[in-house]
């Protein structure tokens, strides 16, 4: 059932405007990367439009000319959920711009790495994006799903550290990885298991009449769409694979490139591009299954299946993270924690300890079992005063909580869960978003 209605997106609009009451002086962010969290960042009035804006801004933000800009409900009553982005933002304190590039070319981006905030984002017949649509080449944040890599962060030290000093990533929201499907005589909510679902993707189940899927009536190839851009969301769910599908002897690398993570496209796959572009191939295409975040699957009304017994759309308001699982100072190579790679002159202690980690492995107990956990990800120094602040305010909407312990920032689309219910896990991320903005 979706939490979001116009009552509550207005509730959290006025608290996450006395969050943000702490800014002086208003402040435009400008950022882009993930597509994952896009429902939960901007809400989802870009899925109704033709074709799909890429690029969402609040109003009030200073912009430069674009081609397409679409904000979320407090801005556009396209849709039902109004994002955490267009409430946070209002004209009297902050403005925020996010641009879904997916999350490869939000680092490559951050590390000004072939790609500046620049560029063009434009709408998403725009392949691909070359940026956000930003005043400044340098962006003021990034949303991704994939972890900082020993790579991403040599180009960071290559490119930005003199500058830029370090990269903060703090850790913001879970979110489900759904499975949708396409095949005539195939009901909605096909159950499957972590075995069927290591087994289709890992090329082992490659009919639907194979008996181990239990189907009655179907038969042809299973025809995996999978996506072709760098992507966060393949990284988590090759993530899953990787720790799921070792009792069936299937080797899974997490990877952002899904074909490299499994050795190599099945025969029949389809390459597509952007979760947007996965869901609509499915859904033109008879025989296909495919992995997706879930609010996309839900906004083009695809079919999807339960894994475990559980449905994706049952993940909880917050997830209660043990404080262990927030790991420091650690980039992550594959399924494996690596120290960060030296720079010059040396990043010191404080400044690695801002790169905030947790694990893909990290287990959702009593769920669905296939949750991407993504980031914002931004720079250690090097911020305006009014831009730090406003960072700041941003971050902290997504671990505020009331006397309870419940969050109080918007409530989110179905399928996403904030992080903030221990308290502990909690105090530590906060504490980084303190020290970690300047």
């Amino acid at each position: 059932m979706h939490r979001n209605t116009l009552s509550l997106s207005r509730i959290a609009f006025a608290t996450a405007l006395v969050i943000a009451a702490g800014s002086a002086t208003a402040a435009d962010l400008y950022g882009g990367g993930a597509t994952f969290p896009a429902p939960a960042y901007v809400g989802d009035a870009y899925n109704y439009t033709t074709p799909k804006a890429r690029l969402s801004r609040a109003a009030g933000v200073t912009t430069p000319a674009v081609a397409f800009s679409v904000a979320g409900l407090s801005n556009n009553a396209a849709g039902p959920n109004a994002g955490l982005i267009p409430v946070f933002a209002t004209p009297a304190t902050d403005g925020l711009s996010y641009c879904q590039t997916g999350s490869g070319t939000g680092k490559k981006v951050l590390n000004q790495d072939t790609l500046v905030a620049t560029g063009a984002c434009g709408d998403a017949s725009s392949t691909p994006a070359t940026g956000f649509s930003a005043l400044s080449p340098t962006p003021d944040f990034i949303g991704t799903d994939s972890p900082t890599s020993t790579a991403d962060y040599t180009t960071f030290n290559t490119n930005m550290h003199a500058t830029r000093g370090a990269i903060t990533q703090i850790p913001v929201l879970a979110g489900a990885v759904a499975v949708p499907y396409n095949k005539a005589g195939v009901p909605a909510l096909l159950a499957l298991n972590a075995e069927k679902v290591c087994k289709i993707f890992g090329k082992v189940i490659t009919t639907w009449n194979d008996p181990a899927l239990g189907l009655s009536g179907v038969s042809g190839p299973i025809k995996v769409v999978y996506r072709t851009d760098g992507s966060g969301t393949s990284f988590a769910f090759s993530s899953y694979l990787a720790t799921a599908c070792s009792a069936w002897s299937i080797t899974v690398t997490p990877n952002q490139n899904f074909a490299t993570a499994v050795g190599g496209a099945g025969a029949g796959w389809i390459g597509a591009n952007g979760n947007g572009g996965v869901v609509s191939t499915v859904k033109s295409t008879d025989g296909t299954i495919a992995y997706a975040d879930l609010a996309e699957v839900i906004a083009q009304a695809a079919n999807y299946a339960t894994v475990n017994g559980y449905n994706p759309t049952g993940l909880p308001a917050s997830l209660n993270l043990a404080t262990g699982s927030l790991v420091q100072a650690r980039v992550l190579d594959g399924a494996t924690q690596n120290l960060i790679p030296t720079a010059t002159p040396p990043l010191t202690t404080a400044q690695q300890n801002c790169l905030k980690l947790v694990p893909p492995s990290t287990t959702v107990s009593n769920a669905y079992p296939i949750v991407a956990f993504t980031y914002i990800n931004t720079y250690y120094s090097g911020h305006a005063a009014t831009q730090a602040t406003a960072l700041k305010n941003l971050l902290k909407t997504y671990y505020t909580v009331n006397a309870s312990g419940a969050p109080t920032g918007p409530a989110l689309p179905v399928g996403y869960s904030y992080l903030s219910a221990n308290a502990g896990f909690r105090g530590l991320v906060n504490s980084a978003i303190n020290g970690c903005v300047n």
